[in-house]
Order: structure tokens, then sequence, then C-alpha cells
């Protein structure tokens, strides 16, 4: 089979993705479409785009606390409708070497959610499968060696170089559904990732004293989701929008950014407090409530709005006290990040990540 044209998207933060889409583009390009590559967050899907079984879709990008990350579930929601468009979904997962032994990545939910929208949206899916990269999500460990990420690399291409095979001559190719059925189980993990975890790990973001504020960080970021904050002396400030793909770390000429762990346990601690349970009892005591008032939705609702804002308020207040050189350092040499190994894919430049290709 023949594909007149392919729109492949790609979410990346270091690299991982970005190249897993590379090496498809290419493919498609050699059996005669004309593909084109394109980065969620900086291109809106086309919605004047041609539709049929001649053209192909492809959806590119990291697994997210076992699931796909919001702001592609929410372009999958954007795009047309498919009127019978062929597409593929392939999340990458965090791969990992120990010595000679290769270990898995987990996706969960991450393809197949992607999947059953697209379906919903009148696509006809040819193909789901998980690509083992190198783990990189450097607020947990440090980045693997060049020599273990290379050769998990590797393993990762002759992968989905053969799956886009598979789907380019017309065939189809569904895989991963043991890690489908433990992202099932691991669904609460992943509902707190999208509704709380993400708005945690923004608020986690820094930069230590080696910061020049040259803008970078926020130029690059495919949401937008940094900003240079203050007048003598201009730092990033990371706002909600933060998903926390960690193009900035990885990226930063001066290996300034952190994800404070410190920071992280105030931010439990300050969250923590169940003001919902208090609110309710000095209202119960002041008022005569409706039978709704005691309702569990009501009570997630207040708790869920004072948790994101205590989060802003205690970042906003961290980010006037890190100026402090002594609290910077603080921060700074209180995070394990400090002293991680910054990771992103060896052949990819953060140019590469902006535009279409």
């Amino acid at each position: 089979m023949t594909y007149s044209n392919a729109a492949i998207y790609f979410m990346s933060g270091t690299g991982n993705s970005f190249r897993a889409a590379t090496w498809m583009t290419e493919a498609a390009r050699r059996s005669g479409a004309d593909a084109r590559l394109l980065p969620i967050g900086k291109h809106r899907p086309d919605q004047g785009a041609e539709q049929g079984a001649q053209r192909l879709l492809g959806l590119v990008f990291p697994t997210h606390a076992f699931t796909a990350p919001w702001p592609v579930l929410r372009l999958a929601c954007r795009l047309p409708r498919g009127g019978g468009t062929h597409a593929f979904v392939v999340p990458t997962r965090a791969g990992t070497k120990f010595g000679r032994l290769f270990l898995p990545g987990l996706e969960g939910t991450a393809g197949y959610i992607v999947a059953l929208i697209l379906v919903l949206k009148g696509y006809s899916v040819r193909g789901v499968t998980g690509i083992d990269m190198p783990s990189n999500f450097m607020i947990v460990h440090p980045g693997f060696s060049p020599a273990a990420a290379g050769a998990i690399i590797a393993r990762g291409e002759t992968k989905a170089r053969a799956f886009a095979q598979t789907v380019l001559t017309g065939r189809r190719r569904f895989a991963g559904f043991i890690p489908l059925l433990l992202g099932l189980v691991l669904l609460p993990v992943s509902l707190a990732y999208v509704l709380l975890g993400r708005f945690y790990l923004a608020k986690m973001m820094f930069a230590n004293s080696k910061c020049t504020g040259c803008g970078l960080c926020a130029a690059n970021c495919p949401f937008g989701a940094i900003r240079m904050w203050g007048t003598a002396q201009k730092r990033p400030y990371w706002t909600f929008s933060c998903e926390t793909c960690l193009r900035c770390m990885a990226w930063c000429p001066e290996g300034a950014v952190e994800s404070g762990h410190s920071l992280g346990v105030i931010l439990y601690f300050v969250t923590s407090i169940p003001v919902s349970v208090y609110a309710m009892d000095w209202l119960a005591g002041r008022f005569c409530l409706p039978a709704w008032a005691g309702n569990v939705a009501v009570v997630f609702l207040l708790q869920y709005a004072y948790i994101i804002l205590s989060i802003a308020i205690t970042y906003l207040v961290f980010s006037i006290l890190i100026r402090i050189p002594l609290v910077n350092k603080l921060f700074t040499y209180t995070t394990l990040v400090h002293y991680y190994r910054r990771y992103h894919e060896p052949d990819t430049a953060s140019d590469d990540l902006n535009a279409e290709r």
C-alpha cells in the first residue's frame, strides 16, 4: 500500500520521541509519501487536511505516569474528523539497561487511550506499539551513560523501523496488551498525575545561581510554560502550563535548571492540610447547609481548589526568595538533581524540536 501523504506529530522534551518520530517519517518518505514531521505544542492540527485511506496520521509521544501526556490527549481531541484516515500511535517509554540486561518501560494506557480517541473521531487505527528509549526522568535518576543510552536507542530504532514498515505496507500491528492491563490497574496513579501531579512537578522547577538569564529555556519550551521574570536580572518562572518534559533541564547551557526535592517536600506539607474539612466544619457551625454540602464531590472540589491555590502561592513566594544567594544555595544543594548526569538524545539539537520538518 502507498500513502500519498503522512502527518506525524510528536511531543518531545529530551529528543527521544522526536528521534522515534524521525525514523518513522524517514520510512514514510522512502515509501513515496509526502511526509511532514510536526511538533505538538508548536503546530495546531490542520482542519482542512486531506482525509481518507491514502493519508496516514501518526502520534509519537512520551509516557507520563503510565498514560499519555495531557497535550497529546488534547491534540487527539482537537484533530479533525478522520473520515477513514489511517493512523498509528507510538508512545515512547522508559527503557533501562543494567550491564547486559535490557528492561522494557511501561507505557500503560498511553497508546490505547489515544487510539480510542482516534477511533471515536473516525480514524482507522492501523497500529499501536511502545518503543523503549533511554529513561530520561532526571527528576528521579541520573541520565544513562552515553554507551548505555546508545545501546537502548539502537534497539529502539530497530523496533521503530520494523513497526513503520508494517504499517506502511498496509498491515496492522497492535502490541502492548500486558502493559495496557497493568496501566488499567495503575489508572488511579495516571488520573492523579493528570489532575494534580503535573502541577506539583511544574512548581518544583527553578534555576540555580549559575543561571545567566539568557532565556533559552523560555524560548525553547514547547508549551510556552516558562516566563523570564524580573527587572534587574530576569530569571525563569515555571507556570502551570509546564508538562515536565525537561527540555529546559536537558539543554540549559549552564546546567542551571533544577527540580527541587526539598521544595517538593515543602509543597507536600503545605498541600496536605485538610482545608476542606476545616472549611465545612466552620460553615456548618454558622449556617444551615443544604444536604449537598456534605457531598464527597463538594469536599473534593474544595480541597482541589485549595491545593492548586496553595501550590501557586508557595511557588510565588519561593521564586522571590530564591533570588537570595543563600536561599538559592540551600535549595540547590538539597536537591539530588543537582548531582545527576543530564541527558538528551545524542543526535538531536534543541532547535530540531521546534520546527516542522
